[in-house]
């Protein structure tokens, strides 16, 4: 039996404070990456800018100019309402 301290998912989360973008042909939204991991993430944007089932491109900006941002496409598989801000868990495809 895992001990309840130790992570649970199949790949562990890297926690993140940083600027993410997400857009689709009709917007764009800047966020916040609260945590990534290989499948998927978990962002902070303004309140009622993410459905469930909507498709996004995500662009993660390096803080060196030297590396590329991260891009993927990013499906919502759940938002977790809040007052000024939702949480947005984020599926990633197509990662480059």
């Amino acid at each position: 039996m895992m001990p309840a301290h130790e992570e649970q998912r199949e790949f562990s989360r890297m926690r993140l404070d940083t600027k993410v973008i997400l857009a689709t042909t009709k917007e764009r939204l800047e966020g916040v990456c609260r945590n990534l991991s290989v499948r998927g993430g978990l962002m902070e944007v303004t309140a009622g800018k993410c459905q469930v089932g909507e498709e996004w491109r995500l662009v993660l900006p390096s803080a060196d100019s030297s590396v590329e941002p991260l891009k993927a496409t990013a499906a919502v598989p759940r938002v977790e309402p809040g007052l000024a801000t939702d949480k947005v868990a984020l599926i990633l495809n197509e990662v480059r």
